[in-house]
């Protein structure tokens, strides 16, 4: 009797893993069809595409601003040479420069 329930047994384990294995290979099968894997490559180069757009927009953008800051430390920069400039010449010269001329000894700003 021991011998015809382990019989019994191992008949019915070996059925539920048959039918697990199918499943699962059934699954794989579907899953890297041909028609599932287009649909997979295309959806993941989709988002790919837009993540470089995304990093790409935003690279441009800092890089507008960096070239406004650039650009604004350069008008400053030559701002106070130009003021330097003029000190300079005004103690060389010995003229003090008028509040009406901004400190121009020409009376001409040139840019």
């Amino acid at each position: 009797m021991r011998r015809v329930w382990w019989l019994g047994a191992g008949y019915v384990a070996g059925l539920g893993t048959a039918a697990w294995l199918r499943s699962k290979a059934r699954e794989a099968a579907q899953r890297y069809a041909p028609a599932n894997v287009r649909n997979v490559v295309a959806e993941r180069s989709q988002q790919a595409a837009s993540r470089v757009r995304e990093t790409a927009f935003d690279s441009a953008r800092n890089i507008g601003r960096e070239a406004r800051r650039v650009a604004d430390d350069v008008r400053q920069a030559v701002a106070e040479g130009r003021e330097a400039m003029r000190r300079a010449e005004s103690e060389l010269t010995g003229d003090e420069p008028s509040p009406d001329d901004n400190g121009s000894t020409t009376g001409t700003d040139r840019p």
